[in-house]
């Protein structure tokens, strides 16, 4: 999980965290969220109608949102347990974002906006 604030979490993907990373999901509007801070090998898929009702004994969920899956390894053990968001949208972001300043970015390159950038 790379953050989770006012409502929003976001979720990147990469091969080597340590220069970037390349898929972002972004759930927006997030109600409920049993996912750990630390997972590896997500799939991320629609639940099962069992599944929503058991998060349903939780939370409300609204005409509004939805209930996501994502299967993850955890610190538990290398089993993948299904852990849950409630949220009103996904958003799926494809594209390189490096974790250091670089000239010369392709199309869909970015620099991550954390980076300290020479004035």
């Amino acid at each position: 999980m790379e953050s989770y604030s006012r409502g929003e979490l976001l979720i990147t993907g990469s091969f080597d965290f340590a220069y970037y990373h390349e898929v972002e999901v972004e759930f927006r509007e997030v109600t409920y969220l049993s996912l750990p801070v630390l997972f590896w090998n997500p799939h991320f898929r629609l639940p099962l109608d069992d599944e929503i009702e058991a998060v349903r004994k939780f939370i409300a969920v609204g005409d509004r949102h939805m209930v996501f899956c994502i299967e993850a390894e955890s610190d538990a053990g290398f089993e993948k347990i299904p852990f849950y968001v409630v949220a009103e949208s996904v958003v799926l972001r494809e594209g390189t974002v490096y974790y250091y300043e670089r000239e010369h970015l392709e199309e869909n390159e970015r620099i991550a906006d954390w980076v300290k950038r020479k004035s």
